[in-house]
């Protein structure tokens, strides 16, 4: 069974249609995926403060007493690691974004070459594929590639890859083509 963590990064209830058909969706293919989904907006997640803290003092752990754990337990543990967000002032919403700054404690402070850049070494043996789900009715195709670009780094980042990328709208068909596509 495939390991799927959703990162749901719509910060009200502006998009609940398509998140209830997202979930109905979900449902619907339980006997092949196992999916954990984060709604952002319920959980009580700071901003990284640049402590370096997860490299030097803990490594690993953010010294931030939140609900991040959870959230890096159920990356760590997936196959696929997708976020859902609302386009927000042309990017993803400001709690989308803390989650990805929140992620270097999945990576050593030390410095290898990869792909011909240099990048973190990292910590565990394997990191899920990452995907990200735009919500943006305007389809915006050039605002689009911008954050894609910036999530296509985030995977070489976590030595992993952007296999999912996608431009949806707020509608239960897709939901539908998304949860498909996971």
């Amino acid at each position: 069974m495939r390991k799927i963590t959703i990162i749901n990064g719509c910060s009200d209830g502006t998009h609940s249609v398509f998140e209830e058909a997202l979930s109905t969706e979900i449902e619907k293919h339980k006997t092949t995926l196992s999916v954990e989904v984060f709604k952002l907006r319920d959980m009580n997640i700071g901003y990284c403060t640049g402590c370096w803290s997860c490299w030097v003092k803990t490594p690993g752990l953010c010294s931030i007493k939140d609900d991040m754990p959870q959230i890096l337990r159920s990356v760590e543990a997936s196959d696929r690691t997708v976020f859902l967000s609302p386009v927000s002032m042309d990017f993803v919403t400001a709690q989308t974004k803390k989650i990805c700054d929140r992620l270097i404690p999945l990576a050593h402070p030390y410095i290898e070459v990869y792909r011909g850049e240099f990048h973190h070494v990292k910590r565990y043996d394997s990191y899920p594929e990452l995907g990200v789900l735009l919500i943006d009715p305007e389809k915006d195709v050039e605002r689009f590639d911008v954050i894609r670009n910036v999530f296509e780094r985030l995977s070489i980042n976590l030595k992993s890859s952007l296999p999912l990328s996608m431009m949806i709208d707020d509608t239960e068909s897709e939901a539908a083509n998304a949860v498909s596509s996971l």
